[in-house]
């Protein structure tokens, strides 16, 4: 295997969330400093390339390619199993993968794998990219911005037998960013598309909904939104918007509020100084839109709630927020 550096470590140094004093366990997984391990481009003869990003060689499986949060040796029996059963597609030529298992979320596309096939975007036209077949109508849109050989897609039975692999790896560890990439990304992003609505059609603050959703939902959504209307808030469902109409939304939005949700992502579509409200479960210590509105520049409040006990997950479970609360931090932020 060749490795070829594609990103240099660097150390992160973060601002702390506006109401970082009052949220709780802050200390334990808020971190205002942090330093990402460099990033490399591997390359690969006859690598085996499983349908969620996994690559199979000389009977190991290729740590470079395991997401930071998964365990190699699991991913293993996997490989021997279909290529016992044959169940093995040969692919000629340059291949790229660069995608990992949660390759279906918005979040985990945009932040994890789009850095991915941004840091070799000069030789995509040369490639075949290697991903599963069923893919979501955001995951399409945003390949559009890149051009491609050709877009191969592997069956979830099966593995691809790739001639040469372009490995590109994670270029952060899970729910973390390398900031100076992920800004430039965003700005490509930004510049690939163009708008035609006028700035002043916008609401300017949004609130992301959840009530589509199967888990992590409001109890009380409608009694927030009444709220956050009196604002100015417009209530938004992102999956009913294309991928298009989220950056021209989130590039004219001033104050983003919504239930933690993958929607946040659209905030590295922000312009500095503007404002996320991230209302979530009071046991669910994760910084990841922390992380992302840090990198942009963004301010960052955090609104812990209680869970309904409908989920053992905090993660998962729904929240009921205190509404009285949610008004103070605006009247502390907003007036």
């Amino acid at each position: 295997m060749k490795k070829t550096l594609l990103h240099d470590g660097l150390i992160i140094k973060r601002k702390p969330p506006l109401n970082y004093d009052v949220i709780k366990n802050a200390k334990s997984f808020i971190r205002l400093e942090e330093y990402i391990e460099p990033s490399y481009l591997c390359k690969l003869n006859h690598a085996y390339v499983s349908p969620y990003g996994i690559v199979f060689k000389n009977g190991r499986v290729v740590k470079e390619s395991v997401y930071s949060m998964f365990t190699r040796n699991k991913n293993a029996y996997t490989f021997y199993k279909k290529i016992l059963l044959n169940k093995v597609k040969r692919v000629s030529g340059d291949c790229l993968v660069a995608h990992n298992a949660y390759y279906d979320n918005y979040y985990h596309w945009t932040l994890e794998a789009l850095p991915r096939i941004y840091s070799i975007r000069e030789f995509t036209p040369q490639l075949k990219l290697l991903i599963h077949e069923q893919l979501k109508p955001f995951i399409d849109q945003y390949l559009s911005f890149f051009t491609f050989k050709e877009i191969i897609p592997i069956k979830d039975e099966e593995l691809i037998l790739a001639e040469k692999l372009w490995l590109p790896m994670h270029t952060a560890p899970g729910l973390q960013h390398h900031e100076p990439l992920i800004r430039e990304m965003a700005g490509f992003i930004k510049n690939s598309y163009r708008g035609n609505r006028p700035e002043n059609s916008f609401p300017g603050k949004i609130f992301i909904s959840r009530k589509g959703a199967t888990f992590r939902k409001a109890v009380n959504e409608d009694e927030v939104f009444e709220l956050l209307k009196g604002w100015g808030f417009e209530r938004i469902a992102m999956e009913k918007l294309s991928v298009s109409e989220q950056i021209e939304l989130f590039t004219n939005t001033h104050i983003c509020a919504g239930i933690h949700g993958a929607g946040f992502s659209n905030s590295m579509y922000m312009t500095e100084g503007k404002l996320l409200l991230d209302i979530i479960h009071e046991d669910h210590g994760q910084d990841t839109f922390y992380n992302l509105a840090s990198a942009f520049n963004i301010d960052y409040l955090r609104l812990d709630c209680p869970g309904v006990g409908v989920q053992k997950y905090s993660g998962s479970d729904d929240i009921k927020v205190d509404v009285s609360k949610l008004e103070q931090m605006l009247l502390n932020q907003l007036s």
